[in-house]
């Protein structure tokens, strides 16, 4: 070969390579403004204005409340689950560490960290292919997009993601400090999120997927010694035993396996059928069924490399998908695990990862595009989030900090949360967010009071209830009851949030 020749393939390489360079860094970048921009966002999830009081009580108490305290009403001794006591504790020093208006910051952060997260475990399970790994973790923080709330959920997804690497070290070379591992994780998911009871069953299709493919492949291919199956059985098993090291023992576990049925008959939306009616309006709907589709096509395209594994994990996350649309989260994550290890059979040439890489930034280009214009999966923006990071309004807030508003307040169930963080003890709710402690019997009461005048006044009258902080949907039930034309009760403040009112008897405000 002519010197030339040489000459011109060296110069060939190099310009390859730094091409290879410049696209991964236009990617990467890309990638992180986009998640950046969909992960920042007000804070809006009434529940975690409950959950940071819950935290208050338990860091002043050192002990975690047994009943649900709040309410004016004898619901108030009624069982509190207290399944997210963890996450509770956390937020309340969140707010202490950086305010109510940083927690927009929290959120861009848990975005950028979620994906790199879910980056790193495709990278790990693709032989080192960071080009697919950059595409997958975007696609996994894609779906989850739609419900980026500062929630118990959220943090549990960061478990699952820990867990699944810990899990797949141990599938590779079992060592007890990766056991030990996943062990704390499993315990600390269980006094986090409900979802912790996936963490055994994930362990028990490792122990069946292994020994379906030591039949399937024999002693070549992805072979696995006959001890790492039972292995992973036998920690099943002991996953199982650690969920109970959390506050209700036993009892958590007969929660969580009741919460759904209880939770589908309330009408609580994230908790309803995948297919309920109007799902087609719904996008998370259309991103995880369509990620579902994405994984499944590549599993049948590779069907000869697929592990057993691998098939029975989408399986089951896909059967969740299908029943319950607040599962559909999962099928990113779902993504990153099974294409990674399905795409790259041996390390590809610099030109195919430069194409990966185009990919990742087109895919980015495009999200962020969308979101300037839409807003993020859930439709806001963050610069919404920039001083707004709560569900009420600063000028309701004001109004709910009067010092002579003291007593029972009426209040929608998803209001409650906030105003138990606002002004507890001086105001108590009638109801908060915590549905499955309150039960379906007093959840539906509390929502007939909008509609049965009888109701209503009989209620007003027994426990000497003072106001009503109601959303907009109540508040026009409310204006077609009698005690609302005769003039019982007066409006004390009214936003695009919440409408406060006050019994007219009542001295009028300063």
């Amino acid at each position: 070969m002519s010197q030339h020749s040489l000459d011109s393939e060296s110069g060939n390489a190099s310009h390859t390579t730094t091409s290879l360079k410049l696209w991964r860094m236009t990617a990467l970048a890309m990638i992180i403004i986009a998640v950046v921009f969909i992960s920042v966002v007000p804070q809006i999830s009434n529940d975690f204005w409950l959950q940071a009081k819950v935290g208050e009580i338990i860091a002043r108490d050192h002990a975690v409340p047994k009943t649900i305290l709040f309410p004016f009403t004898e619901i108030r001794d009624a069982r509190f689950n207290a399944h997210e006591w963890l996450p509770s504790l956390m937020f309340y020093w969140l707010i202490a560490l950086v305010g109510e208006d940083g927690l927009p910051f929290v959120m861009g952060a848990a975005g950028v960290a979620l994906f790199s997260l879910m980056a790193w475990m495709a990278y790990r399970r693709s032989r080192k292919n960071l080009s697919l790994a950059l595409l997958l973790g975007f696609l996994a923080l894609g779906v989850e997009n739609q419900r980026h709330f500062l929630r118990p959920e959220l943090i549990s997804l960061f478990l699952l993601g820990f867990y699944w690497l810990l899990l797949d070290a141990c599938r590779l070379r079992p060592r007890p400090l990766a056991w030990t591992g996943a062990l704390l994780v499993v315990i600390l998911w269980a006094n986090t999120h409900g979802s912790f009871i996936l963490a055994p069953v994930i362990a028990a299709i490792y122990a069946v997927g292994l020994w379906l493919d030591g039949l399937r492949w024999g002693a070549t291919g992805d072979w696995r010694p006959k001890q790492i199956p039972k292995a992973f059985a036998v920690f099943s098993v002991v996953a199982l035993a650690a969920c109970l090291v959390n506050p209700s023992g036993v009892e958590l576990l007969q929660f969580v396996a009741s919460f759904h049925a209880d939770t589908a008959k309330m009408g609580i939306n994230e908790w309803m059928p995948t297919f309920s009616p109007g799902w087609y309006e719904a996008p998370v709907v259309w991103m995880g069924l369509g990620c579902a589709a994405v994984t499944a096509t590549v599993m049948l395209a590779q069907w000869r490399r697929l592990s057993a594994v691998e098939a029975l994990m989408f399986l089951m996350f896909l059967v969740l998908a299908l029943k319950t649309v607040r599962f559909l989260v999962y099928q990113g994550m779902v993504a990153a695990f099974v294409i990674s290890t399905l795409v790259t059979a041996k390390p590809q040439g610099a030109k195919i990862h430069i194409r990966v890489y185009a990919i990742c930034t087109f895919a980015a280009a495009v999200v962020l595009g969308l979101a300037l214009q839409f807003g993020n999966a859930y439709g806001v923006y963050p610069h919404v989030a920039l001083g707004v990071s709560s569900s009420f309004t600063t000028f309701m807030k004001n109004k709910l900090s009067a010092p002579d508003l003291q007593g029972n307040v009426i209040t929608s169930y998803e209001l409650g949360a906030e105003l138990v963080y606002r002004a507890y003890p001086r105001l108590r709710p009638s109801i908060d967010s915590r549905i499955d402690s309150y039960g379906g019997a007093y959840t539906w009461l509390n929502g007939r009071l909008f509609l049965d005048d009888a109701v209503l006044t009989e209620y007003v009258k027994d426990y000497d209830v003072r106001y009503m902080l109601l959303n907009h949907e109540n508040f026009r039930s409310l204006e077609k009851l009698p005690s609302w034309t005769s003039g019982r009760w007066t409006i004390r403040a009214m936003d695009q949030r919440a409408v406060l009112l006050q019994r007219s008897d009542l001295p009028p405000a300063p």
